[in-house]
């Protein structure tokens, strides 16, 4: 008898899983997408509100996860604020530094203390210093400034979103409400069925 090589045994059982795995996505795929809502479409109204609902929380779901994508892009923002802030606290510390240095000199200077020239060189070095640190704060009061305008517009945008959210929760609790609670036409036409049948009870005394 000959025998079948063992590779050619493996080939095999590999052709035949892959073939099983393409057959079951198939039916997965014929059952999920197009067979769904074909067969969908033939459920009766009434038996559709439970879709419904599940319909709606899936849009609420939906805004849940842009707002909270609106409130991770505000914490990067929120620390680049404090960081220009910070940055802006050094300078004007820097800044008054020079400003006690640049004062100290020139009372020295009109007191006619230390050399002239000196004291003219690093005067004016001094002010220089003071120039490029008051430029470095202007750089960076923009830059505030800019990430201030996007902090307010993003948070503009999460409250909006959340009010859009609450609004979509209480039109949710109306609409329950409104099925559970009979409606005013169905509260008149009981009444008036008790207005019918005492009156016919009425001419059946006399």
């Amino acid at each position: 008898m000959r025998r079948v090589p063992y590779s050619v045994l493996i080939l095999a059982l590999a052709l035949l899983l892959l073939t099983s795995c393409e057959a079951t996505k198939g039916l997965k795929g014929s059952l999920t997408s197009g067979g769904d809502n074909d067969l969908f479409s033939q459920v009766p109204a009434e038996d559709r509100q439970e879709v419904r609902k599940a319909e709606f929380d899936l849009k609420v779901a939906e805004e849940k996860v842009r707002l909270a994508d609106f409130k991770m892009k505000l914490v990067p923002l929120q620390k680049k604020r404090t960081g220009y802030e910070e940055d802006l606290a050094n300078k004007y510390r820097k800044k008054a530094a020079a400003a006690v240095d640049l004062a100290k000199l020139e009372a020295i200077d009109r007191s006619g203390l230390g050399e002239k020239e000196d004291n003219i060189k690093t005067i004016a070095d001094l002010k220089s210093k003071k120039l490029r640190i008051e430029a470095d704060m202007v750089k960076i009061e923009a830059k505030l400034d800019t990430t201030e305008c996007r902090i307010k517009d993003l948070t503009k945008q999460i409250e909006e979103q959340a009010e859009k959210i609450a609004g979509m929760k209480m039109l949710e609790g109306q609409e329950e409400e409104a099925i559970e609670s009979p409606s005013i036409d169905e509260e008149k036409q009981k009444e008036e069925k008790v207005d019918t049948s005492s009156v016919e009870e009425g001419k059946t005394l006399f």
